[in-house]
């Protein structure tokens, strides 16, 4: 199997589809290669840019700089393996967060449903990873992302009053 570094563009040799058993596979340069999967590398800041294609034996075979390379529905199948591989839920609004002792009780909706968690004081449980993306980790060790400009307005009233 030859190595690839990069692509130039669309249609240039690298497709992604998932199998009879919904496994992630590739079609590079007109080879299949199965046994595959999918590393994002840094920044973290920049999830569909950069992500490495590995084979089982931990060895980079391609380095995808940006998704947009991709055909849509090899975009799409890479996108649906990276949220199953890092599975971190997306505050998508906050419907209440309030202080009680030394913890905030957060109530949000996320990506994957409802959830209600609890966090220590924000300063050490909120990882700033740009101006609009915060990680959030609860005292169970789970991350929620959180992206401000996505919020409705109440939630951002919430998150204000937070930060």
């Amino acid at each position: 199997m030859r190595i690839s570094r990069g692509i130039r563009h669309k249609g240039s040799g690298l497709r992604f589809y998932r199998n009879e058993e919904g496994v992630l596979e590739a079609v590079m340069n007109g080879e299949p290669v199965s046994d595959i999967y999918l590393v994002l590398t840094f920044p973290v800041t920049e999830p569909e840019r950069y992500i490495s294609v590995r084979t089982a034996s931990h060895q980079e075979i391609h380095l995808i700089h940006s998704l947009s390379e991709l055909d849509i529905s090899s975009q799409a199948a890479v996108r649906e393996d990276l949220e199953r591989r890092y599975m971190i839920p997306k505050v998508v609004a906050i419907k209440m967060i309030k202080r009680q002792g030394n913890h905030w009780l957060w109530d949000v909706e996320t990506s994957y449903g409802k959830v209600a968690f609890r966090t220590n004081q924000p300063q050490e449980n909120i990882d700033i990873l740009s101006n609009e993306t915060y990680i959030i980790r609860d005292t169970d060790g789970r991350r929620f992302a959180l992206h401000v400009s996505r919020l409705d307005k109440r939630s951002k009233l919430f998150w204000n009053k937070i930060i």
